[in-house]
């Protein structure tokens, strides 16, 4: 999946990937990952940041 930040908006955005595969973006991730990481218990989930110059990701 390939993204794009729009001018009008902050220079980052967060990612959450569930064992490597992109599966949500958005600027405010506190409820999106709880949820996220009880619907996919067992597996790797992480959260990353995307930025204008690349992407970050942590993997926790």
């Amino acid at each position: 999946m390939k993204l794009k930040i729009k001018e009008d908006k902050p220079d980052y955005e967060y990612q959450i990937y569930v064992d490597k595969k992109l599966v949500w973006h958005g600027l405010n991730p506190k409820e999106k990952y709880e949820e996220i990481v009880k619907k996919n218990q067992g597996r790797k989930v992480s959260i990353g940041w995307r930025l204008k110059e690349g992407i970050l990701i942590a993997f926790i």
